[in-house]
C-alpha cells in the first residue's frame, strides 16, 4: 500500500474512532444546546413574572460554561492554534459577560433588556457555531488519543468542581448550577 494511501486509512480510523468513544467536546456542545433554548425561550417570550427566574438560570448557565472553556479549552486552543485565536474566543466571553452584567441591572422586559438579550443571543449563537464548526475540529486533528482522553477527563472534573462550589445559584426543581463568577482573565 503506498505511504500516502497508508495514511489517509490510518488517520479515517483514528476519526471513526474517536466517533465512535464520543468527543471529548460533548459537554461543551450539550452546553450550546442547552443555552441556545434557554435564549430562544427568553427572546420568544415567557410570562414577565418568569423572566427574571429565568434569566438568572441562563445566566449562571453561561457562566459555567465560559468558565469551563477558559479554564480547559482556551490554554490548549492556545497551544495548537496560537493565541490570536484563543484570545478572540476570549473576547466574545468578555462581551458576553458585560452583557450579562447589563441584563441584571436593568428591569427584565424592559426595551434595553430586550435589546441586551437580542445581542447576547447573537453573539452566543456566533461563537458556538465558530467553536464547532472551526476551533473544536481542529482540536480534534492535531490532538493525539492520550490528549483528547486528558481533555474529555479534565472537563469533566472541572465541570463537577464548579458545580460543587459552596455557593451556588439554585435553580427551582433544579440542580444547584455556579456560584457568582467574575472576569479573571
Amino acid at each position: 500500500m503506498p505511504a500516502r494511501r497508508h495514511t489517509q486509512v490510518v488517520c479515517f480510523l483514528v476519526r471513526a474512532e474517536r466517533s465512535l468513544m464520543g468527543s471529548p467536546f460533548d459537554i461543551l456542545i450539550d452546553q450550546h444546546r442547552e443555552l441556545e433554548e434557554r435564549l430562544e425561550r427568553l427572546v420568544s417570550g415567557v410570562e414577565p413574572e418568569e423572566l427574571r427566574g429565568l434569566t438568572a438560570e441562563l445566566l449562571a448557565l453561561l457562566r459555567l460554561h465560559s468558565r469551563l472553556e477558559e479554564r480547559c479549552l482556551y490554554p490548549l486552543m492556545a497551544r495548537v492554534e496560537g493565541r490570536e485565536v484563543s484570545r478572540a474566543q476570549t473576547e466574545d466571553h468578555l462581551t458576553m459577560r458585560e452583557l450579562m452584567a447589563e441584563l441584571e441591572e436593568l428591569p427584565a422586559g424592559h426595551p434595553e433588556w430586550q435589546a441586551r438579550l437580542l445581542t447576547l443571543e447573537d453573539l452566543a449563537v456566533a461563537h458556538f457555531q465558530e467553536e464547532e464548526n472551526a476551533r473544536l475540529p481542529q482540536l480534534m486533528i492535531a490532538l493525539d488519543s492520550l490528549s483528547l482522553e486528558d481533555l474529555r477527563r479534565d472537563l469533566s472534573a472541572t465541570r463537577e468542581e464548579l458545580l460543587s462550589r459552596p455557593q451556588v445559584f439554585q435553580v427551582p426543581g433544579g440542580a444547584p448550577l455556579l456560584e457568582s463568577l467574575s472576569w479573571d482573565g
